[in-house]
């Protein structure tokens, strides 16, 4: 199974490739804030059976959550989320939550 991490490292890396330093530098900036939004909000939307999977990994293997589940764990919901409310409240003004939506908008084609 393909986990997110590894998903956004192949991303980053397609990108890295043909991007000026400056556009990349942007792009993976929104990577990273979407991981950190999805370890923060991971557990409000788990199953029962993630939640055992997420425990136990997490717990005994450090793990976090985009290196336990697959891109199917990317639910359109969480990126409106991400987009609406936690790019708003971590300070990204109009001009990078346009970026961000570009950028999500690039990885999920």
């Amino acid at each position: 199974m393909t986990t997110i991490n590894e998903v956004f490292r192949m991303f980053l890396n397609e990108q890295e490739a043909i991007l000026k330093p400056d556009a990349f530098l942007d792009l993976e900036d929104v990577i990273f804030l979407y991981e950190e939004f999805l370890e923060f909000s991971a557990e409000d939307s788990f199953s029962e059976e993630d939640r055992e999977l997420y425990n136990v990994r997490h717990g005994h293997d450090n793990r976090s959550y985009c290196d336990i589940f697959g891109p199917e764990h990317l639910t359109p919901s969480a990126i409106k989320e991400f987009l609406d409310d936690y790019v708003v409240e971590v300070g990204g003004g109009k001009k990078f939550t346009g970026t961000a939506t570009k950028v999500l908008e690039k990885f999920f084609e």
